[in-house]
């Protein structure tokens, strides 16, 4: 059954790095509701990606392998749910205010 998760990578900050994940997302058919790109604020060649998706749990494990494969990612990781994704939204428009 198909549900909202709330994937969080943490990855370099270069051009291609976006398209990569959509790309990978787009080929797997897994819905993207709302995305959050950003740069670190202490390191410029740094940022993440917050993303609200809607699919199976375990099309979302076989997403965050194949995002851990990218040169580029650091780190990938999902919770169940939207409350995550509002919750990282929240703190972002703390630290830009």
């Amino acid at each position: 059954m198909k549900e909202e998760f709330t994937m969080v990578i943490q990855a370099d900050n270069n051009f291609s790095v976006l398209n990569r994940i959509i790309n990978i997302l787009n080929r797997r058919r897994v819905r993207i509701i709302k995305l959050l790109a950003q740069e670190d604020a202490a390191d410029y060649q740094k940022g993440a990606a917050i993303l609200l998706l809607f699919s199976t749990r375990p099309m979302m494990e076989k997403v965050k392998h194949q995002m851990e494969k990218l040169i580029e990612v650091e780190s990938a990781k999902y919770s169940e749910g939207h409350e995550a994704y509002f919750r990282y939204m929240e703190i972002n428009r703390k630290e830009t205010v």
